[in-house]
């Protein structure tokens, strides 16, 4: 048998207290180890179950075509903004529908003027002609009298000169029926005098220069036809040289 009777050459109380300590240590070592296992359990088990509560990661979404099954969502395609609202514009009227016989209407009428020379001297008195064409399709009437067609004579600048209706006004009236491309023709002549409406005194001369002859029907007019008045050329007359006299009386 183990002899537990402490020994030695000190009192026995002294060995006893120090083997109580001994004991005292050693429990306190052990309670201590026992509490650490049972916070390192706790934490372990506690890390575990949080891993169980959260939710497992969603799988992967399969690309389009490796499962036929997964249809790929169609996203709608974006709306476009509508279109401005175009302003509203004036409705083009349509040209009058026209029966043979009717009143011819400007858009079926075309006028010129024409110069019987494209230049003329000073002094000289031009011959213009009026032409009125019917350019539509159906036989129509037209009063294309003197107190309504007229020729005036302007500056290349627009500025007016002549017109045969200011010294010679008229209240004659023609109104002829114009089969479709037919024309009528007027001339009148120009004294190469300038003029203005109601005829005003004195008139002057026009002098050299280039001019536009302008024919008028109503609110129809023509294109500008240029013409040229040149001054007249002098004849030289040779120093010495006898001016001819007059014949000889003829002998019987």
């Amino acid at each position: 048998m183990l002899d537990l009777e402490p020994q030695g050459p000190l009192p026995q109380q002294i060995y006893w207290r120090r083997r109580a300590l001994a004991l005292g240590v050693a429990a306190i070592v052990i309670g201590v180890i026992a509490a650490l296992s049972v916070v390192i359990i706790k934490s372990t088990g506690g890390t575990e179950n949080t891993a169980a509560e959260q939710p497992a990661p969603p799988a992967a979404t399969p690309l389009p075509g490796e499962n036929p099954e997964v249809k790929t969502p169609v996203m709608p395609p974006a709306q476009n903004a509508p279109p401005p609202t175009p302003t509203p514009t004036a409705a083009v009227a349509p040209p009058p529908v026209l029966n043979e016989g009717d009143d011819c209407p400007d858009s079926t009428l075309a006028v010129k003027g024409i110069t019987n020379q494209p230049q003329y001297v000073v002094g000289d008195q031009p011959k213009f002609t009026m032409v009125v064409t019917n350019i539509g399709l159906v036989a129509c009437k037209r009063d294309v009298g003197a107190a309504v067609l007229a020729a005036y004579v302007y500056t290349l600048e627009n500025g007016r000169l002549w017109s045969n209706l200011d010294c010679a006004p008229s209240n004659e009236t023609l109104v002829k029926t114009f089969q479709p491309g037919e024309q009528v023709t007027t001339e009148v002549t120009w004294t190469g005098m300038g003029s203005a409406p109601n005829c005003p005194l004195p008139r002057q001369p026009i002098g050299p220069g280039m001019y536009n002859l302008v024919v008028q029907l109503g609110n129809l007019r023509s294109a500008a036809v240029p013409f040229a008045l040149a001054q007249a050329a002098e004849v030289p007359h040779a120093e010495g040289v006898p001016l001819p006299g007059p014949a000889p009386a003829a002998v019987g």
